[in-house]
């Protein structure tokens, strides 16, 4: 008792919070094939919030705004696979010929080396590559993969309708569940506020990454705009590394594909695109920062990554934004947000 009575937390208390934390993450990555399409449907559900809320406010009923949003995610949906997979199909035929003007490309890195003083004895007389087979059926199982994946589509968009039909429910559910407590309805309120104006503007920002980099690549005349524009606009979710790891195969394949002139253009296109949109117009729309340290970024990849796989990776900043604005709501967990925040500076709540 002595310990439970002393003023602040005691080193027990963070041992069974971290023990806790660690259970619930393990049964987290237990039941992920069921969590995944609810966590999917569950962030589409909190970006249409703002939609949604626009067409009710303008007299559209709740049941046909709920179609049409439906309706709209789902041609999304079937227009981005189509493009996928005929993205990859295209790629796994064009192999070879990748294979062969790369081996071109290091031919020539390899004579400016030599001729630059280098012995010749300390390179490799060939880039290592995988047989052209190799990669010819790994694209095309990719491509495979993305067309079953339609089938678990399905259900992230019939949890993403469900969901919607809740939105206008969820006010008299607060008030039922915390009816002597009109500040917690306050702070609940608040949270859900900010979380779907987060969410919103950054699925906003996302697509009009990946639009101007998909247009501005096939204005440059590089192979697959539409398949890199899906990535940039997937992976900017991911902040510094996303933008990378996005950039490195449009570059290598506009290297391939067009020469050094396009490569740069690449290059040049993926950062004007990433601080006109990340570092001016995210923050003026969002009124404040809400960045993440990047310890904390390279942490959540890694933690929301192992529980969840490829989906939790992709959703590992908003999921940890959306943490980082619950723990912002309770005066008790503010100094939790803040260690989180990327200003050491940065006046929480």
């Amino acid at each position: 008792m002595t310990v439970l009575n002393q003023k602040g937390p005691s080193s027990w208390h963070w041992l069974v919070g971290g023990a806790a934390l660690v259970i619930i993450l393990a049964g987290l990555q237990a039941v992920s094939g069921i969590v995944n399409p609810l966590l999917l449907a569950a962030f589409l559900a909190i970006a249409s919030a703002t939609p949604l809320n626009w067409m009710q406010r303008r007299g559209v009923p709740a049941a046909v705004a709920v179609m049409i949003l439906f309706l709209g995610v789902g041609l999304v949906f079937f227009l981005l696979f189509l493009a996928l997979r005929g993205a990859v199909e295209t790629m796994a035929a064009q192999a070879p010929q990748y294979q062969e003007q790369l081996t071109v490309v290091f031919g020539q890195v390899r004579d400016y080396v030599v001729a630059m003083g280098v012995p010749p004895e300390a390179l490799p007389e060939e880039v290592p590559l995988p047989a052209v087979g190799t990669l010819t059926d790994a694209a095309a199982t990719i491509a495979s993969g993305i067309g079953q994946f339609t089938a678990a589509t399905f259900l992230v968009l019939l949890a993403f309708m469900f969901l919607l039909l809740e939105e206008s429910t969820l006010p008299g559910k607060l008030s039922v569940a915390f009816p002597a407590s009109r500040r917690a309805r306050v702070r609940t309120r608040r949270f859900l506020h900010a979380v779907d104006r987060y969410i919103f503007i950054k699925s906003a920002t996302s697509t009009l990454t990946g639009v101007i980099i998909g247009t501005g690549l096939w204005l440059i005349g590089v192979d697959f705009p539409i398949l890199w524009g899906i990535l940039a606009g997937l992976l900017n979710f991911i902040p510094t590394v996303g933008s990378i790891i996005a950039a490195a195969p449009a570059v290598v394949v506009a290297l391939l594909g067009g020469g050094l002139l396009d490569a740069v253009l690449t290059v040049v296109l993926y950062v004007a695109v990433n601080v006109a949109i990340g570092s001016i117009t995210e923050p003026r729309l969002m009124g404040r920062t809400l960045g993440l340290s990047p310890l904390v970024v390279l942490i959540s990849l890694m933690v929301w990554g192992w529980v969840f796989g490829p989906v939790g990776m992709l959703l590992s900043i908003p999921l940890t934004m959306i943490a980082k604005l619950a723990l912002e709501a309770q005066p008790e967990t503010r100094w939790i947000a803040a260690l989180l925040s990327d200003r050491a500076d940065e006046r929480i709540g």
